[in-house]
């Protein structure tokens, strides 16, 4: 085992000269609370709001472990990691009409992007709490989320911040007010391109609590396309529970926007011409019984283009033809209320002479745990197109694997188990463990998972090919776990497993993710927070 105390001893004695100088800091006062860990591909991010900063722990293939602290700005507010883990999104108020602390200036709010290579920012108008990222790494979204602590916030006033551009007042970030009838923003869906009348763009999708607003990413500044619900037979609004998005086959006018009302019903806008812009939306509604939970754009017999949807409450899916609206019931062995399309994953050949078709796979939290939906296999046969996975007990999480075995997930239960599924074999290996509450982290490379009880000092690595399980202990408790990739391999074949504590000043375990050891095969750090802010 190896431990760092030498560089902590230093930074103590600086600071204690600093204070018989009469200048201790602020940070010494105050304990490191709000702190929260994020996993970056290369590195383990700690917001740090009681010192405004982040601090970055890195790795290199002997596991020996750097600290690095990032200045960030005052007023912290919220942090996310990108999608593929590249980089720390932090928004910040800055002093926000606040006097600034004496000999400092004042700071404004901004959006702070923070990499182990560097740190950017994007000046903004107001201080916001929210933030939503595009998938494809282009937009970030800043409106004003329920933890916001000013006096009056317009919650329908959106920051569209284009990430591929340089910051630029007035320009960069786009301020964007949603035309409001009554809602504000409670979900964001960017979409892949589109071939719409027009051109091929993207679309920022916003649900409210009562309506769909489209806003056109080509021009983000442009008034939005607002889509109002109702049940179709009164002027009761209903409320948007989640949307589905489909380019339909090559060509414009069959892009379509699927929408899950709570009433019931189900509304398919599809993007045609429009004369006083370049597309608008043109709406059917279906009814579908009761209640959908879930939806997915779907390719079956003949490679027509269908709408799934979950009906858990009548224990079926239906099936609605986009252009027709005419539905078809497929009759399900249970109350499935969650669906994912696995198709490549499955091992399927994607078609059916040459049409191409899907496959789904349902689970829900109650009982009946999981199920293959065959969509290639519905006309004419729809009450033996599911297959059902000998698992029982409700699934409350599915995990994807990824890395080198994308054809595995991981289905998490609320009893002391969890399950390995594997698409290919159509085939569930239990595990069973000591007690519930297991947190499952799958490997980067997909060849294992670890697992740990947040708050324990247990821990298990699992083979994902042989299903070998390995137990393992730690010398603290364990407050979150993460695999993160050694700085100095360009490559990203050395992987280290840093196992955080958040007791104290935080501290670390860092193990070998390639090759799990014994007790002695780890590096412990310790006092993570306890240094004061400085420059990277």
């Amino acid at each position: 085992m190896k431990t760092f105390p030498f560089h902590r001893l230093v930074g103590l004695v600086a600071s204690l000269i600093a204070v018989g100088c009469g200048a201790r800091p602020d940070f010494w006062d105050a304990p490191p609370s709000g702190a929260q860990p994020f996993a970056l591909a290369n590195a383990v991010a700690i917001t740090d709001p009681s010192a405004d900063r982040v601090v970055l722990l890195t790795t290199n293939a002997n596991r020996d472990v750097r600290e690095q602290a990032v200045a960030i700005q005052r007023g912290f507010r919220a942090a996310t990691v990108a999608p593929d883990r590249s980089k720390l999104f932090v928004v910040s108020a800055g002093d926000d009409g606040k006097l600034p602390p004496a000999g400092q200036a004042a700071q404004t709010p901004a959006l702070e992007i923070v990499t182990t290579a560097g740190h950017t920012a994007f000046p903004l108008s107001e201080a916001l709490d929210g933030l939503a990222l595009d998938p494809q790494g282009q937009w970030a979204v800043l409106y004003a989320g329920g933890s916001s602590s000013e006096l009056v916030s317009n919650p329908n006033e959106l920051l569209l911040v284009d990430l591929t551009q340089p910051p630029s007042p007035g320009v960069n970030p786009v301020s964007h007010t949603l035309r409001s009838f009554g809602g504000k923003p409670q979900r964001f869906t960017f979409t892949a391109p589109l071939e719409l009348p027009g051109g091929s763009r993207r679309l920022l999708i916003v649900e409210t609590e009562q309506d769909v607003a489209l806003v056109d990413l080509l021009h983000p500044a442009a008034p939005e396309i607002t889509i109002q619900l109702s049940s179709g037979t009164d002027t009761t609004p209903a409320h948007p529970q989640g949307v589905a998005v489909s380019d339909g086959d090559l060509g414009p006018n069959d892009a379509r926007i699927a929408i899950r009302e709570d009433d019931g019903n189900v509304v398919v806008a599809t993007m045609m011409p429009a004369t006083d812009r370049d597309f608008s939306p043109e709406l059917n509604l279906t009814a579908v019984g009761s209640t959908p939970s879930d939806m997915a754009w779907v390719r079956t017999d003949a490679g027509a283009l269908s709408l799934a949807v979950l009906v858990p409450q009548s224990t079926k899916a239906v099936l609605v033809d986009p252009t027709t609206g005419l539905t078809q019931d497929v009759a399900l062995p249970a109350a499935y209320s969650s669906l994912s399309l696995v198709t490549a994953q499955s091992g399927e050949s994607g078609s059916t002479g040459t049409a191409p078709v899907d496959v789904a796979l349902l689970w829900n939290g109650g009982s009946g745990g999981v199920a293959f939906w065959e969509l290639g296999r519905v006309a004419g046969r729809p009450y033996r197109s599911v297959e059902t996975v000998g698992v029982t007990a409700g699934v409350m999480s599915v995990t994807d694997v990824g890395g080198a075995h994308p054809e595995l997930k991981i289905l998490g239960t609320r009893q002391a188990t969890f399950f390995l599924l594997d698409l290919q074999a159509r085939t569930a290996a239990p595990f069973v463990t000591s007690t519930s509450g297991v947190s499952l982290l799958p490997s980067t490379t997909g060849d294992r998972a670890w697992a740990f009880v947040q708050g324990g000092a247990q821990l298990a690595s699992v083979d994902l090919v042989t299903l070998h399980p390995q137990d393992m202990r730690d010398e603290r408790a364990i407050s979150s776990l993460f695999e993160i990739a050694a700085a100095d391999d360009a490559l990203h074949m050395a992987r280290s497993l840093v196992a955080l504590t958040q007791q104290g000043t935080w501290g670390a375990t860092v193990y070998d993710a390639a090759a799990v050891g014994g007790a002695d095969d780890h590096t412990a750090v310790s006092g993570i927070l306890l240094e004061g802010p400085h420059a990277p």
